[in-house]
């Protein structure tokens, strides 16, 4: 057969349903649980992030440069993040009775969102232990440990580690949307049973503090990175997914564009870049174009190129052919004919002829050939040995070669005879995969 012939082969916003439904069913008549209810607390208005609490938290920009709260604001600083109710321990227990027993998942979310509305440090005790009687889920127990992070600070964490139930990430994330200071500090003195968790809690503050403010949490990222921290650049991806959740793809990619250029920028744009292309893949092409020249994005670019490439891989393919060469042209390439043989190899390898001897070209069928390897290695060798940088040529055989020999070990030993491999890459060939791994 020829070489040629081988190759042409969120929560808060359900707040207003439930309210309807709740007026609706107070209306028709009580049941003895709401009548409690009724009767052993009496609510204030408050809502989530209100704005109240966006000024408190957009005072200081820098986590060492905020006063630290005094115990007389606690309540006032969890009533700015999550509203603000009183009730009695008859209402407590009614809350919880609707939170955990009611019908209606809608009225359950409400319930639970007022019972955190009304955590103070004299009922928060109390609230914990009803909780576990009550048997609270694993998300309700994290926005749990979240407001009672923010409301108690170094007292929560410090009750929390030995209590069960406990979410100390969750717990410390809370706590660094009102004192950042304190959270830090704790993280630099844990005790040597929590060592093993640090990264989990350092993620946690970030977190915490791209609630607060996304620029105060880039800024602290960037001062970890400048410290030689190895997570840096996936701290900064959390900050950059919190951004996401709170603000959507296009305010998330003009914040992305406003930081300094270089990894820690990459990290995030890659973050962003994974949600946005699924969402809108011509808006996202057209956004991370602007930097596909750029080193620190070439695995947005990539990212880009492949998740398209999974819907519309003729026009992923094109728009990333056009784009500026550069190491993302190439990743996006490659990673976009890896999908591409999947749906259309004949398209797929009808293009690769089309493009001219060149970088992207050898990128683009490397990873045609390695995609291709588990459906036809022999076409996925021919097209491998097009390959014109030598390099880049015999990695792309050695991945082939490997799906060959675990396919048809006796074919492939036939074809490594004749391969032109060095010794050390047909041994890399024979050798046992790893467990797990399928390429």
């Amino acid at each position: 057969m020829s070489t040629r012939r081988l190759k042409t082969h969120g929560l808060w916003a359900l707040g207003l349903v439930g309210a309807f439904l709740l007026g609706k069913q107070l209306q028709e008549g009580e049941t003895d649980s709401q009548q409690s209810l009724k009767e052993g607390y009496s609510a204030s208005s408050g809502s989530t992030r209100s704005s109240g609490a966006a000024s408190q938290n957009k005072q200081g920009r820098s986590p060492s440069g905020r006063n630290t709260p005094s115990a007389n604001q606690d309540h006032d600083l969890i009533s700015g993040i999550f509203g603000s109710s009183t009730f009695s321990s008859d209402g407590m227990a009614a809350l919880i009775e609707e939170a955990f027993k009611d019908p209606n998942p809608v009225k359950r979310r409400l319930a639970f969102s007022k019972l955190l509305e009304g955590m103070t440090p004299e009922n928060v005790a109390t609230m914990r232990d009803q909780l576990v009687a009550a048997g609270a889920d694993r998300e309700e127990w994290r926005d749990f440990n979240y407001a009672w992070g923010a409301l108690a600070g170094a007292d929560a964490f410090n009750e929390a580690m030995t209590a069960d139930k406990k979410d100390l990430q969750s717990l410390i994330s809370g706590w660094a949307t009102v004192n950042p200071e304190g959270a830090i500090a704790m993280l630099g003195n844990l005790p040597e049973e929590l060592a093993e968790q640090k990264a989990r809690l350092e993620n946690g503050i970030v977190a915490g503090l791209a609630d607060r403010d996304r620029d105060e949490a880039a800024s602290y990222v960037y001062q970890l990175a400048a410290e030689g921290r190895e997570n840096a650049a996936r701290l900064m991806e959390t900050v950059a997914h919190e951004v996401l959740r709170s603000s959507g793809h296009e305010e998330a990619s003009l914040w992305v564009a406003s930081l300094d250029d270089g990894p820690m920028k990459g990290s995030a744009m890659n973050e962003i870049a994974e949600r946005f292309v699924r969402s809108d893949p011509e808006a996202s092409s057209a956004w991370i174009e602007k930097f596909a020249s750029e080193d620190y994005a070439a695995r947005a670019v990539r990212e880009v190129g492949k998740e398209w490439a999974e819907k519309e891989p003729l026009a992923a393919v094109t728009w990333l052919d056009k784009l500026p060469e550069g190491e993302g042209q190439k990743a996006g390439l490659n990673s976009a004919f890896g999908d591409w043989e999947d749906k259309d190899p004949v398209a797929a390898g009808e293009y690769l002829m089309s493009m001219p001897n060149s970088p992207k070209r050898d990128s683009a069928i490397s990873g045609f050939a390695i995609g291709y390897a588990y459906q036809d290695p022999e076409t996925a060798i021919a097209w491998a040995n097009d390959i014109s940088d030598p390099t880049i040529r015999t990695l792309s055989l050695t991945r082939v070669g490997k799906a060959y020999f675990r396919r048809s070990p006796e074919e492939a030993k036939t074809w490594l005879l004749t391969s032109g491999l060095s010794p050390e890459a047909q041994a890399q060939i024979q050798q046992a995969p790893k467990r797990g791994t399928r390429r």
